[in-house]
């Protein structure tokens, strides 16, 4: 079941009207986290310059 199949009691949809969709935001709220996080964690970028960078001189090694 997804969000557009679930009925709520007209209560709610009057909850909603008056306060707005807290519910909906916090959704919103935490894709937007998950997804910052995901880009935070991404390591790849650092793997494929690192890569690039092996062939490269280094006074060092």
């Amino acid at each position: 079941m997804n969000s557009s199949e679930i009925t709520h009691p007209p209560i709610y949809q009057r909850l909603i009207s008056e306060r707005g969709d807290v519910l909906a935001e916090t959704r919103t709220v935490a894709e937007q986290a998950q997804h910052e996080a995901r880009e935070a964690l991404d390591w790849s970028g650092v793997r494929r310059a690192h890569l690039r960078d092996d062939d490269s001189f280094s006074a060092f090694g």
